[in-house]
């Protein structure tokens, strides 16, 4: 894994790798893997010890060979006979939201100024995100705030065809700021419009999406139509639905 975060992000993201690898397999197993003993492994994972730089680098090596972030993911969805997704395995779970913070967000470090994300089930993801990139976070709600003065706002469409209004406090959201969406799912993308016409309308910068989840393709329109990347850890099928 290329990190780009420094030393001390790159011992945070062994030490939840480590994490996750434990919840799968015994210390005798991942022992015989990286050629550490069990007692060290364990002092690793509970921050004891801290292996040099040279070391961590080769352990992260060998232990990502042992776990598929994606298929980790895939595993902790559940899908009812109804087609709605349920990721609340994943949104509750802080220790995997940092680990999968830590091994997606670091190809945006020194490229934004401010992470956004819509007032849903993202936001404790895109807090970590925010966190790890040293960057401000500004939360887009569907109701102004008292003492706030002045908001922007853009209207989005929902799925039954009702209308709603998101805003943000006028000052975080400055001008020619780079701003990157972060959210926990994606489907239609009429909620990220929304974030894009609010960032546009500060003055700011769209630089992307970034998300863990994207179901279907209808949400693709947006990157012709604002020339942004979308990024997402997991791609799942057309008809499964957001609950």
């Amino acid at each position: 894994m290329e990190m780009k975060y420094g030393y001390i992000a790159k011992i945070l993201y062994f030490r939840e790798l480590l994490r996750q690898i434990k919840r799968l397999y015994r210390w005798d197993y991942i022992s015989s893997r990286t050629g550490i003993a069990p007692s060290t492994l364990s002092r690793y994972l509970h921050g004891r010890i801290i292996p040099n730089p040279d070391r961590v680098d080769n352990l992260i090596n060998l232990l990502e060979t042992l776990l598929n972030i994606e298929e980790l993911i895939r595993d902790s969805l559940m899908i009812d006979k109804y087609g709605y997704l349920n990721n609340q395995k994943i949104i509750t779970d802080i220790g995997f939201l940092k680990f999968i913070a830590l091994k997606t967000s670091w190809r945006y470090q020194g490229k934004l100024d401010l992470v956004l994300s819509p007032a849903t089930d993202g936001v404790p993801y895109a807090t970590l995100v925010a966190e790890y990139l040293g960057t401000p976070m500004v939360i887009a709600k569907d109701r102004k705030e008292v003492g706030v003065h002045k908001h922007l706002e853009a209207s989005v469409i929902s799925d039954d065809g009702s209308v709603r209004t998101l805003y943000v406090a006028k000052g975080p959201l400055k001008k020619g700021y780079r701003v990157l969406i972060v959210d926990d799912v994606i489907r239609t993308g009429e909620t990220h419009r929304g974030l894009i016409e609010l960032i546009k309308k500060a003055g700011a910068i769209p630089l992307g999406i970034h998300v863990i989840i994207a179901i279907g393709s209808k949400w693709r329109y947006l990157e012709d139509k604002y020339n942004i990347p979308i990024d997402a850890v997991v791609r799942l099928g057309e008809r499964l639905r957001q609950g």
